[in-house]
């Protein structure tokens, strides 16, 4: 049952957490429990002169306890995303890499706390975190590289800076 609606849930959530995503669910039984996949996919569709895409893959199992009440879940996720600018200011760019992630939790299983319910928290939990880090550590990374080894000023502007920043430091020294 829960099982059923994960897999009818999925492709809604993928629709409304990334617009026009697509996504897919994939699942299996165990010995003592069932595994799957939850696939979403988004590719930007190249407005603002900026291409990209974000490919999710979420591999869950789950161990049920014995009773019924509670599971063991597994969460690996990987996150794929390339992304592609050419814009006249910056010129073209192209960025691209991937985050894989793992967490194991135990979680209780009833009527209001379902497979479905604990699943889905993992990975929209999961998803948050791997967005977080690709945009504070990777994006932010490359901005300092980028802004590093690309000067905004012309170059004539920063020999006549350099220069002025000589002749004063000359004039420093005769003072002495």
């Amino acid at each position: 049952m829960a099982r059923c609606k994960l897999e009818r849930l999925c492709p809604a959530n993928g629709k409304r957490y990334y617009e026009a995503g697509v996504s897919s669910v994939y699942l299996w039984d165990l010995d003592h429990g069932f595994a799957g996949v939850v696939l979403i996919k988004k590719a930007g569709d190249g407005s603002k002169k900026i291409k990209g895409c974000w490919d999710s893959i979420h591999v869950i199992e789950v161990q049920e306890k014995s009773g019924g009440k509670s599971a063991h879940y597994k969460l690996t996720s990987t996150v794929m995303l390339w992304m592609q600018t050419n814009k006249e200011a910056s010129g073209t760019m192209n960025l691209g890499g991937s985050l894989t992630r793992q967490i194991e939790q135990d979680a209780n299983v009833s009527e209001n706390q379902s497979h479905l319910v604990n699943i889905g928290r993992m990975i929209e939990d999961m998803e948050n975190k791997i967005r977080t880090t690709l945009n504070e550590i990777y994006f932010g990374k490359t901005k300092d590289v980028v802004n590093d080894l690309r000067s905004v000023r012309n170059l004539g502007d920063a020999r006549a800076q350099q220069d002025a920043q000589r002749m004063i430091a000359d004039a420093l020294k005769q003072r002495k």
